[in-house]
């Protein structure tokens, strides 16, 4: 059964791979929409941003794959060490 994650949970998933995370937060340059853990461990992050700055950053944390569509995108990632996706909604 999935479950749902508050926000700083999803901070701290994003943080491996997100420079600057907490001063776009501060910015309102990215904001929260939800989160969730599905039941094999894998994290789906929605997100709304008009700027973000993603990097991979070692063994356990890095990029995957990137889809962009009509002013959506989706990143795959892994992030200490657990696979995920975040979902950004372009602003």
């Amino acid at each position: 059964m999935p479950k749902e994650l508050s926000e700083s949970q999803a901070w701290e998933i994003i943080n491996p791979v997100c420079r600057e995370l907490f001063e776009l937060i501060n910015e309102k340059m990215v904001e929260f929409v939800s989160a969730m853990e599905n039941d094999n461990g894998m994290y789906r992050i929605n997100l709304k941003s008009n700027r973000i700055h993603l990097a991979s950053r070692g063994f356990k944390d890095s990029i995957g794959d990137i889809e962009y569509d009509q002013g959506k995108l989706r990143v795959g990632l892994r992030a200490n060490g657990k696979p995920g996706n975040i979902f950004i909604d372009l602003e």
